[in-house]
């Protein structure tokens, strides 16, 4: 499988191509993605921006929680690979997080992570255009899909 999302549903594709159980439950693991792209995503849900700024109901207030659902923290060599993409123009904790788990990735072992930042986008225009003739986003993506 190939697995793409933007936002939440980025950190979504990090959170399952880094944590191993979420596939297991389905006798899949990380081996089966082909290849993973989250696009303006976050990666430490225990960091500014994300659970200590948003409500409860999403991770609840246990920062041994937020730590275990992050994507950062279950990193390994053996990763699939992985293309992070964000726009220039996201906030500065969301560009600095995807720099951050690129580095950290690769500090891993993890063979292949490309990151890329998106020109002349903020976080909602990174997806909104993406089926525009020329986008970026999608030329990213599809250069990473096909190799």
């Amino acid at each position: 499988m190939f697995l793409i999302g933007y936002s939440a549903g980025g950190y979504l594709v990090a959170l399952l191509s880094t944590d191993e159980r979420y596939l297991a439950a389905h006798r899949l693991s990380p081996r089966d993605i082909r290849g993973a792209v989250p696009v303006s995503a976050f990666y430490w849900v225990e960091r500014r921006g994300v659970a200590p700024d948003r409500d409860k109901s999403v991770w609840g207030t246990d920062q041994r929680v937020w730590i275990d659902a992050s994507p950062a923290h279950h990193l390994r060599a053996d990763g699939p690979p992985m293309l992070i993409l964000y726009a220039d123009d996201d906030e500065d904790w969301r560009r600095a997080q995807n720099v951050e788990v690129a580095a950290a990735m690769k500090a891993a072992g993890r063979a292949r992570v490309e990151i890329a930042m998106v020109r002349d986008r903020n976080h909602a225009t990174i997806w909104e255009r993406v089926g525009d003739e020329g986008d970026e986003t999608a030329a990213h993506i599809l250069r990473f899909a096909s190799r």
